[in-house]
């Protein structure tokens, strides 16, 4: 069985949205002593998304040799 078919890629990323609300709620319940900022987390994660997107973009309008 392919764990990358569109439905498990949906459903992952619906776990890590949660997870990501959890260390929100977690951080202004109980305040910064989490060893990682989510909302850093998040950025960062937008900011690979959006370098492989340029990547991939740049492999296909590469020529082969």
């Amino acid at each position: 069985m392919n764990d990358d078919t569109p439905d498990s890629a949906q459903e992952l990323a619906d776990v890590l949205q949660d997870v990501r609300r959890h260390l929100l709620w977690q951080e202004e319940s109980a305040g910064r002593t989490l060893l990682v900022d989510a909302k850093v987390a998040a950025e960062l994660q937008q900011q690979r998304a959006a370098a492989s997107s340029v990547r991939s973009m740049i492999a296909r309008t590469k020529a082969p040799e």
